[in-house]
């Protein structure tokens, strides 16, 4: 089968989303369909240019630039006719392809690539990742952009007959569909999961004591200024550990601690900026925990993070509060540390937690962490149930 990959990503390596479409279109490719991506963002790699177009790890791709303008025009077009350079590709190359997938569309897209699949008779999928929350959104729950985006979930998603859920909550929510439970997947076999580059810097590389990463840019459902003010409290007593922050630079770290807490503690909470994808699996590789702290709630238990399987790949046990689909793949004192909720006192007793470890213990509990990743995470043992899917599309 000819498949059509779209959405709101940015592919190949803009955002984490663009990482689940690469291993979802993997396991297609790697079942003997050929994939192509319509990324709505993003930018081309020079490396990336054939003759035959832009290929990335052997899937071809375009870019429509749908999602990379804020004008004025774009911002009204995003609510009433969204993506027109996607549509345009679409209303020209539809009869080139079986399948769609579409990747988190909104209410109006959704209802046009209804439209669309069913005058071209071509089957649909939608890959869902998300229910928005009402605080994302100017208004609350009083904005008419929640209203739809809650018409979206709750009524015309409804009327897709096949989906690609990230979680159990949205699988369950869609029950009527053909469905392929998914969670966020990765490449083991990529080399940046197994070749982890040198760290560069001194207050890295010199530090001893028990390192706990947070990467990714932090959303309010992140709970990082909890993490940070934790980090805090025990650094009061104890120096021996450190806490690294990819995505957030030393500007932006004054939204979560004092100019004072960083001077004084600057050995020890350390905030990276934005660090390059290929890079993230080196500081996961070298952190002793990773931390994915979240408040329980229809988002986080509908939503999977995809930092849970990049630590795992990377042999980075996690340091983690239940919400949603995590307590399938964290093991409490195997490959995770659980903490009782989200609060600072809470991810403080983890903290503490984690100091009394060995180096010996924490060892054991990377090693368990990536075989977690291998056996849970790794997108090729996914592929029968893959087939099974693609055999009941209807």
């Amino acid at each position: 089968m000819n498949i059509l990959y779209l959405g709101l990503f940015r592919f190949p390596e803009g955002d984490a989303a663009a990482s689940r479409i690469l291993n979802n279109a993997r396991l297609f490719r790697d079942l003997g369909h050929t994939v192509k991506i319509l990324s709505f963002g993003g930018e081309y790699r020079v490396q990336d240019a054939s003759p035959g177009g832009y290929i990335y790890d052997g899937l071809q791709y375009e870019i429509t630039h749908d999602i990379d303008t804020h004008s004025l025009k774009e911002r009204v077009l995003r609510y009433t006719y969204p993506n027109p350079n996607a549509r345009n590709y679409l209303n020209k190359s539809i009869d080139s392809f079986d399948v769609i997938i579409t990747y988190n569309t909104t209410f109006p897209m959704n209802l046009y690539l209804q439209k669309l699949c069913t005058k071209h008779g071509k089957r649909i999928v939608l890959d869902l990742t998300e229910w928005p929350d009402s605080n994302e959104m100017p208004g609350g729950k009083w904005s008419p952009i929640y209203w739809m985006s809650e018409l979206n979930m709750k009524y015309v998603q409804r009327k897709f007959k096949n989906m690609i859920p990230i979680s159990h909550f949205l699988n369950e929510f869609y029950s009527n569909c053909n469905t392929l439970l998914l969670p966020p997947l990765v490449d083991i076999s990529d080399a940046k999961w197994n070749y982890f580059k040198t760290i560069d810097l001194a207050e890295v590389n010199h530090f001893e004591g028990i390192r706990i990463i947070f990467a990714g840019t932090p959303a309010k459902k992140d709970l990082l200024e909890n993490l940070i003010q934790a980090m805090l409290q025990v650094l009061k007593d104890c120096n021996r550990i450190q806490l690294l922050v990819a995505g957030v630079s030393n500007n932006q770290a004054l939204q979560y601690c004092t100019k004072s807490d960083l001077s004084k503690f600057k050995n020890n909470i350390i905030f990276l900026g934005r660090v390059p994808q290929a890079f993230v699996p080196s500081l996961y590789h070298i952190s002793d925990f990773s931390a994915i702290i979240r408040e329980p709630s229809r988002k986080n238990t509908a939503g999977f993070p995809t930092k849970m399987a990049e630590s795992m790949a990377a042999g980075c046990p996690v340091l983690l509060n239940r919400t949603g689909d995590l307590g399938n793949f964290a093991v409490d004192g195997t490959n995770s540390i659980y903490i009782e909720d989200f609060h600072i006192e809470s991810i403080k007793k983890g903290l503490l937690q984690i100091l009394a470890m060995t180096k010996e213990q924490i060892n054991i509990m990377k090693q368990a962490a990536r075989k977690t990743g291998e056996l849970k995470f790794y997108y090729r043992q996914y592929l029968r149930e893959g087939e099974q899917f693609l055999k009941n599309l209807r």
